[in-house]
């Protein structure tokens, strides 16, 4: 893990106390992990999780070093799908000093990537009278040390928040978005042990 940015460490509203998510050092190192014994290849097989054929193809998906390509791409999307300072501020109309000011109170929330921070577009609405979504600053912390911003991403678009007595299901964004209550995703977090 990289080690947090001095900088932005203690402000509330950054993920993970400013690890640095830029830094691309280990995954260009190539395939991680061990390989699986005969033993367990033919668990597998016997469990019939798989069949010798599905399994072989997996291995050789990862000896050519696809799944560690799925794995980049994936990371770099919740990278991608941010903002820089200067475009939060021109998205929310305020200064730096507003954005710093609402950062360091959790009102918003980003991520360091390569030494500078990034605000996550999810976080942001088009509706004027809330163009962001309320409860960021319970929200962050719960994400925890670990949680890369692509995870984040992927969470808040497409966990399923089953809301009791309804028959719907919400994203995080979505309940959030129409003023439902954080603590109902904190719950969800919890209950999965995403964090």
């Amino acid at each position: 893990m990289n080690e947090p940015h001095p900088t932005f460490a203690l402000l509330l509203g950054v993920i993970a106390h400013g690890r640095d998510f830029g830094r691309v050092d280990g995954l260009l190192a190539g395939p991680h992990g061990r390989h699986a014994t005969r033993e367990e290849e033919d668990f597998l097989i016997r469990s019939g999780s798989m069949t010798r054929a599905e399994y072989d193809e997996s291995k050789a998906e990862v000896a050519r070093g696809e799944l560690d390509a799925i794995e980049r791409r994936t990371e770099l999307e919740g990278l991608i799908a941010s903002l820089t300072a200067e475009e939060a501020e021109d998205w929310l109309g305020i200064s730096d000093a507003e954005l710093h000011a609402r950062l360091v109170m959790g009102e918003v929330t980003a991520f360091v990537c390569d030494g500078e921070l990034r605000y996550p577009a999810w976080q942001f609405s088009d509706d004027p009278a809330m163009p962001v979504l309320p409860g960021l600053a319970r929200l962050t912390p719960a994400w925890g040390e670990q949680k890369h911003p692509s995870t984040i991403l992927g969470f808040m678009y497409h966990a399923d928040l089953e809301i009791e007595g309804t028959d719907e299901s919400f994203t995080p964004v979505e309940w959030l978005t129409i003023g439902g209550d954080v603590q109902v995703v904190l719950d969800h977090l919890e209950a999965a042990s995403w964090p």
